[in-house]
């Protein structure tokens, strides 16, 4: 069972079947042959692909109207351009990001019953739900990542002036900030608390991530610093 948009696949009358493939993400990376060098030159790009999963179901109505409930099912499904919430019923502690590719196919077997063939384009990362939640980290505090690629969290900083922060060794340098900021470093923005005025102009560091193992936190004094740590691995 899966959910989507809020609505579990049972609610529409689908049931999965069992001949699913499980396609792991690619890392983005290009190819380059270099000519009078052997080989081929890889150029990482730092992120992995969308990953496109299809799953096979049976669509079952009690009663002869097998066509109203697709009809039903597609408007659910239809495409609006963004990804939603999507999770599996056996992996509940992640939270995936999903959107359905393009049309959806089904058809009538029965007049009680179908089948149909959803693709989706899934996020390569999932979410540990648990880390979706805001918490104030204290100077000398540890954010642990127990999986193996890069967190990329979401930092609300309250306080103002010249800021540097250390998360796991690495310093994150603020200059002249008034009243504190929102750093978000999956959409790669700094704004000011109420996300309105982008304050690019007074970031001096990349932005912050959580690598594997243990992330030591020093907070300097009269500032507070929140995150949400987004702890995700590979779907």
């Amino acid at each position: 069972m899966f959910t989507y948009k809020g609505i579990k696949s049972t609610e529409m009358n689908i049931r999965i079947q069992n001949d699913i493939t499980f396609t792991s993400p690619v890392r983005d990376v290009n190819i380059i042959q270099v000519p009078g060098r052997d080989g081929d030159l890889i150029m990482d790009n730092g992120r992995f692909e969308t990953v496109r999963r299809s799953i096979p179901c049976r669509i079952e109505t009690s009663e002869n109207d097998i066509e109203q409930l697709i009809s039903r099912i597609n408007n659910w499904l239809i495409d609006d351009g963004s990804f939603h919430e999507f999770s599996w019923d056996n992996d509940r502690d992640f939270k995936y990001l999903a959107r359905v590719d393009g049309a959806v196919t089904s058809g009538r077997m029965l007049s009680r019953l179908g089948h149909a063939v959803i693709d989706f384009n899934i996020h390569p990362i999932k979410y540990l739900r648990s880390s979706l939640v805001e918490e104030r980290v204290m100077t000398n505090g540890v954010i642990q990542n127990p999986f193996s690629i890069n967190a990329k969290p979401l930092i609300r900083i309250t306080g103002g002036g010249n800021i540097t922060i250390n998360i796991g060794g690495r310093p994150l340098v603020l200059e002249g900030i008034s009243g504190g900021c929102l750093i978000d470093s999956e959409t790669q923005t700094i704004t000011d608390l109420q996300g309105r005025v982008t304050l690019f102009e007074r970031m001096r560091s990349p932005f912050p991530v959580l690598t594997p193992g243990n992330n030591t936190v020093t907070v300097p004094s009269g500032i507070q610093v929140f995150v949400t740590p987004r702890l995700g691995a590979l779907v």
